[in-house]
């Protein structure tokens, strides 16, 4: 009689567990790996939503919320003084003679717009509905460097659509290259002038009349 040989049977259980446990871990894991990754993937994506959302919000507000600081420090001309200084003398100028009157102007449209803002946030009104009135005073005192040079402007304004514009005269200010800032507005606004200034202005100062 012929001996038959009987295939052995499979344990497909002992073969699983006979796998080097790299590979069965690998396998096993992967799909647990994948979900992690999409749950970070999501988590991350809000994440940089939220900082893109404040990141555009501050940019709003800069721009709608605050005066841009360019605007407030227009390019002035190279003054008469600059070669030869005599700190404290004060010098009548011409704001037509500036590189750009207009800008200079605007910077102190916006000054006014600012302090409606801050005294109003609920107000809607900017610049561009301010007007500096004709008959602007503007001169300069001289200071030991071109950074301590004081320019001062003296003027009336119009505020379109305000019902309780701000009170004239206004009294501004610049020193050095920096911003233009309301030094005083109202009665009792031009004292703040510099005496010399005045001198050099013969004492008359057409907005100040009346206040």
């Amino acid at each position: 009689m012929q001996d038959v040989e009987v295939p052995a049977q499979v344990d497909i259980a002992s073969e699983r567990g006979a796998r080097p446990m790299g590979l069965l871990g690998a396998r096993e894991l992967r799909p647990v790996v994948v979900i992690v990754a999409f749950v970070v993937a999501i988590v991350l994506g809000v994440g940089i939503g939220f900082v893109t959302a404040d990141r555009d919000q501050s940019a709003g507000d800069t721009a709608t919320g605050q005066t841009p600081v360019a605007e407030l420090s227009p390019v002035q001309g190279t003054p008469s003084w600059a070669a030869t200084r005599s700190p404290g003398a004060a010098h009548q100028m011409v704001l037509n003679s500036e590189p750009n009157p207009a800008a200079l102007r605007l910077a102190l449209q916006f000054t006014v717009a600012a302090e409606i803002k801050e005294t109003d946030p609920s107000t809607t009104v900017t610049a561009a509905q301010v007007t500096v009135v004709e008959g602007m005073y503007f001169g300069a005192v001289e200071g030991v460097d071109a950074a301590q040079d004081q320019y001062w402007a003296i003027g009336r304004i119009n505020v379109a659509g305000a019902a309780s514009p701000p009170a004239d005269p206004h009294v501004w200010r610049r020193i050095g290259s920096g911003p233009w800032t309301i030094v005083s507005h109202g009665a009792g606004a031009c004292d703040s002038i510099p005496k010399a200034l005045v001198d050099v202005w013969k004492g008359s100062l057409q907005p100040c009349i009346g206040a």
